[in-house]
């Protein structure tokens, strides 16, 4: 069985990001199961919540530079398989600079979430200090495409941006867009990530990559929508 999320393209690799209409998307997808052997992958559920600190350095940072930027989140699956019916998110310190993206990663009871964001995960010693606060939500449906562990294609749909306070953010309980309740704004289009090790992709889908700095950030984009951000003097949000 391939490791969607916890194999070497997670951990260590090179992306790139295509912001899709649907009629263009379900093509991409038509190609990507031929890949699969017509295999039609099953959807999952995500509910992203990202942090930040006070005056919001790493949205910042992710709006001016989307070429080197950092980012702190948790995510909630549904369905959850390797759960065994305990509340867990995972934690993730993501690192994006120049192309290349690293990502460390710990799974955590809800009821430990608190304490790991005070600085008790030595696996992710980059958000040690405390201070980081919930600032936004982001639900999707994402379908998974992968066929060998050297890439992977994630098409995720019906994106929606919410607002997240913080007894909501760590509550013990599963956090679902039906507890975060409707979207201040829900994305129309599709965000296709390829994720690979090196140039270990296939002819035809490697001719997709636009080049340069990532086309799409759900971090950037939300909290610029929710938030004032000025951007090269230019008012975001």
């Amino acid at each position: 069985m391939l490791s969607f999320a916890e194999g070497e393209v997670t951990r260590l690799r090179r992306e790139f990001k295509l912001v899709l209409e649907e009629e263009t998307a379900l093509a991409l997808c038509a190609r990507l199961m031929r890949e699969l052997e017509g295999q039609v992958p099953a959807p999952t559920r995500i509910v992203s919540v990202y942090f930040d600190r006070p005056g919001c350095p790493l949205a910042s940072r992710a709006l001016r530079t989307p070429e080197d930027c950092l980012k702190v989140r948790t995510k909630e699956y549904s369905p959850d398989v390797g759960a065994g019916g305990v509340e867990r998110v995972v934690l993730e310190v993501k690192r994006e600079r120049h192309g290349l993206t690293q990502k460390r990663r710990v799974w955590v009871p809800r009821s430990d979430l608190g304490r790991v964001l005070r600085g008790g995960a030595r696996l992710l010693p980059l958000i040690t200090g405390g201070s980081l606060q919930p600032v936004l939500a982001v639900t999707y449906q994402r379908h998974v495409y992968q066929a060998s562990q050297a890439w992977r294609v994630t098409v995720d749909r019906d994106i929606g941006y919410h607002h997240v306070a913080p007894e909501l953010a760590m509550s013990q309980l599963a956090l679902t867009s039906e507890r975060l309740g409707p979207p201040f704004f829900r994305e129309g289009r599709v965000v296709v990530e390829v994720k690979h090790l090196g140039e270990e992709l296939p002819d035809w889908l490697s001719s997709l990559n636009p080049g340069g700095a990532p086309t799409y950030s759900k971090f950037a984009e939300g909290m610029a929508r929710a938030h004032a951000f000025a951007v090269d003097g230019v008012a975001r949000g």
